[in-house]
């Protein structure tokens, strides 16, 4: 019968990437705890806990991946989307979900009572709908022989983004750039990669611009001023996506 585990008053820090908080998971366990936070590259600087640095071990994380595989997809799926999220939390999140699926089997998932899978439950379903926006309002344009898209989203969502576009795009090469934290998905020649990004250059061709000029006309020419409502159109169309979106950039954005 293993240990129960006890919430410490130690702070893991490990490298940021999936592995290594896999590894956290596996140390989680080793040690018969549950850390009091579990932190990224530079955040231990700011932690009034006792710190433990988690080294990424491939064979730890491959033992605590395969366990996830036997939990199920519904599992693995809320751990790896999760994993995407931003909020300051969610390494410590994410390890308690995974303990309490381990502890109670592939059933734990639907236990949204329990308040580790609420929040593990939460965290996905942001990301799964800040990506169904990005689906719907990203708006490309041409640019140096290939679409160009930037977008500002709260999460790291391009992986999210990545199967859609692929299928709906298939002829065609492409790049998303994610202004916000410095990356880019890049479909080039059936090849598709994520690359560290400071920059966009919007596009400068004047066809491109003349397009993009028609298409705000065409925006325009269908909004009925005496019927506009704002707070419906914000509902619809969240505001904060509004600066990525054509359509809704000066001269024709008229709220």
């Amino acid at each position: 019968m293993p240990y129960p585990a006890h919430v410490s008053d130690t702070a893991y820090c490990y490298d940021g990437s999936f592995a290594g908080f896999l590894c956290c998971v596996f140390e989680s366990y080793t040690r018969h705890e549950i850390p009091s936070a579990v932190l990224g590259p530079g955040e231990g600087q700011t932690t009034l806990f006792g710190l433990k640095s988690i080294p990424t071990d491939p064979a730890h994380a491959k033992r605590v991946a395969d366990g996830l595989t036997r939990l199920g997809p519904m599992v693995k799926e809320r751990v790896t989307i999760g994993f995407l999220s931003t909020e300051e939390e969610k390494d410590l999140i994410l390890l308690r979900f995974v303990r309490c699926c381990f502890d109670k089997g592939p059933r734990a998932v639907q236990m949204l009572g329990d308040p580790d899978v609420s929040a593990a439950f939460a965290l996905e379903r942001s990301i799964r709908n800040e990506a169904c926006h990005f689906t719907e309002f990203l708006r490309f344009e041409e640019r140096d022989g290939m679409l160009g898209a930037i977008i500002h989203p709260k999460n790291n969502v391009l992986p999210m983004l990545r199967g859609h576009f692929c299928s709906r795009l298939p002829d065609e090469d492409f790049l998303i750039f994610d202004a916000t934290h410095g990356t880019a998905l890049l479909r080039q020649h059936g090849r598709v990669q994520y690359l560290a990004m400071e920059h966009y250059n919007p596009a400068s061709d004047a066809d491109e611009l003349n397009w993009q000029d028609l298409w705000k006309r065409f925006f325009h020419a269908l909004t009925i001023e005496e019927r506009r409502n704002a707070k419906a159109q914000m509902n619809h169309a969240p505001k904060r996506f509004w600066q990525d979106m054509v359509e809704m950039r000066e001269p024709y954005a008229g709220l």
